[in-house]
Formats: structure tokens, C-alpha cells, sequence
């Protein structure tokens, strides 16, 4: 039986005046400390823009990371349990009282465009 696929949307602003070392520590900390949890398949970074028309978004950035799981809640909470130690340090770059996150569970499988 497969493994469910899941994503974990996280969404990111910088400590004010601090960009350039928030997306350093992201980039070369961060990341590879969530893909070294067991679950965590891939990650990747994006800059969130207004281009819908539909305002500004509350956040910078977006991390979305792919996971492989039968238990997210567990893999979350696992993930919980790291953060703010050597395994999952937070930066003080990172504004964390704007920091927020959301698991999509996949309905469907992958569609691709013709």
C-alpha cells in the first residue's frame, strides 16, 4: 500500500531589516534541518508576490515541503519537538509571530497540463 502524500505549506516573513541573512539561514540551515526528518521527501522556497490582483499576502515567503506520511499529525508533532533545539535551531532572523503553517493532504493524484 503506498504512503499518503501530504505538503507542508510555511509561510515566512524576515525580522525586519534582516532579509538577506533570514534567507541565508533558511536556505543553507533550515531547510536541510526539516528534510533531515523522516517524512520530509523535498523542499522548496518561493517568494509570495500580489500577481492575482487580489492584494498583498501576510507573508514574504513560502516553503513548501513534500511529505510521505500515514500519520501527519505524528510527523508534525515530531517536527514540534525539534524546534528550538541543535536539531531544528530557530533563527532570530525569522519573525516568528507572523510564522504560519498548514498541511494539504492529496485528494487527487497529480494532474499534468497537456
Amino acid at each position: 500500500m503506498a504512503v499518503a502524500k501530504h505538503h507542508l505549506l510555511a509561510f515566512t516573513n524576515p525580522a525586519p531589516g534582516r532579509e538577506a541573512e533570514f534567507n541565508r539561514w533558511y536556505d543553507e540551515q533550515h531547510l536541510p534541518d526539516m528534510l533531515a526528518v523522516p517524512g520530509f521527501v523535498s523542499g522548496q522556497r518561493f517568494a509570495l508576490t500580489d500577481a492575482t490582483g487580489q492584494g498583498k499576502p501576510g507573508w514574504s515567503y513560502l516553503a513548501m515541503y513534500e511529505l510521505e506520511t500515514d500519520d501527519p499529525d505524528a510527523l508534525m508533532a515530531e517536527v514540534r519537538s525539534r524546534l528550538g533545539t541543535d536539531a531544528i535551531p530557530v533563527s532570530d532572523t525569522l519573525d516568528s509571530a507572523t510564522a504560519g503553517g498548514l498541511v494539504a493532504t492529496a485528494l487527487t493524484a497529480r494532474v499534468m497540463a497537456k
